[in-house]
């Protein structure tokens, strides 16, 4: 558990600069400044162009899928080749989330 506090009084445009670093590499402002005061180094982000935006909608799509496949599974209404296009799509979904952050199986 983190009890040490490091207070930094900055003016507006220091400020908004930090966030700005913290926002591109999508890392929480506290993460982003206590990993670049321990590596001396700003860190890198995992995927260049990726957005915000982008995990959101990668996320939501997950989601849907499973509420899909659960619903389909309760219901028995599921067919082969819905099984299929399914796992087809989490497979996707997967490959593109690992091309965005890495390995996450």
């Amino acid at each position: 558990m983190r009890q040490n506090l490091l207070k930094v009084y900055l003016d507006d445009n220091e400020w908004d600069r930090i966030v700005d670093m913290a926002d591109a590499v999508a890392m929480p402002l506290s993460g982003y400044v206590r990993a670049f005061l321990m590596t001396q180094k700003p860190p890198a982000p995992k995927v260049r162009g990726i957005t915000s935006e982008a995990v959101a909608a990668l996320n939501r799509n997950g989601a849907l899928l499973n509420q899909l496949a659960r619903i389909g599974h309760a219901s028995k209404t599921l067919t082969a080749a819905d099984i299929r296009e399914l796992t087809a799509a989490r497979e996707r979904i997967l490959a593109i989330a690992k091309d965005m952050n890495g390995d996450l199986t």
